[in-house]
């Protein structure tokens, strides 16, 4: 079953950033939006390009990635509906400092940059908010830089299939090995490896993109 696609109302409403704003407001808000479509693989940025505007996911998911000189790319986090897409920029005036593309088809809500920042200058109660959110950002930030140096690729996994599950027992992993190995910091190899030693030690059962967590308890201990 195809996802349901998030309306802009709902976006605007529900979003961090323009949290007890009056209707005034959220109705010049959707008067500016755009509705946009990319497939999957589609550039939304690339990385030091000059910022444009507040993307907030409608439908789909975007992967935040950054690639070094030898070509290896590095996830940094993937975005799903009711997320928004590198708003950083949006408030130091810099570059994206990454790239963002389409992991699947997907829809999004444009605001213009020129229009966000008209709204923060007359709103100053949004300031709490956009402090709130960005600082979750962080925090996320954060976990990321400890899950990549102070955890193993098996610990790793388990824990980003302990997440992707949000506690369920079978999901589907929208991710390909690739694509988990980049999010990881390491190889394809290495993920279908390990993915067939947790299969092999009974934790999870894997058809296809589709994961069975069959142990749960052993999986979050493997997780850390």
């Amino acid at each position: 079953m195809p996802t349901r696609v998030k309306t802009p109302q709902e976006l605007v409403h529900n979003f961090p950033f323009f949290a007890g704003v009056d209707e005034p407001t959220y109705a010049e808000l959707l008067a500016s939006a755009q509705t946009r479509k990319y497939d999957k693989g589609e550039t939304l940025f690339l990385d030091g390009e000059p910022c444009k505007g507040l993307f907030l996911l409608q439908s789909g998911a975007v992967k935040i990635y950054k690639v070094n000189e030898a070509g290896r790319e590095q996830i940094i986090h993937i975005q799903h509906p009711g997320d928004a897409v590198a708003e950083l920029p949006l408030f130091d005036n810099g570059p994206y400092p990454a790239a963002a593309a389409a992991l699947e088809e997907t829809v999004v809500l444009f605001i213009p940059k020129a229009t966000f920042n008209d709204l923060l200058d007359r709103r100053p109660q949004l300031s709490r908010a956009v402090i709130t959110a960005l600082a979750r950002r962080l925090r996320k930030m954060v976990d990321l830089v400890e899950n990549l140096s102070l955890r193993g690729v098996r610990q790793r996994l388990a824990r980003l299939l302990l997440e992707e599950a949000k506690g369920h027992q079978a999901f589907l992993l929208l991710y390909t090995n690739e694509e988990l190995a980049a999010r990881l910091g390491s190889v394809r190899d290495v993920i279908s490896r390990t993915l067939s030693g947790l299969q092999a030690d009974e934790l999870i059962k894997l058809t296809g993109r589709h994961v069975q967590i069959i142990d749960p308890e052993g999986l979050a201990v493997e997780a850390g």
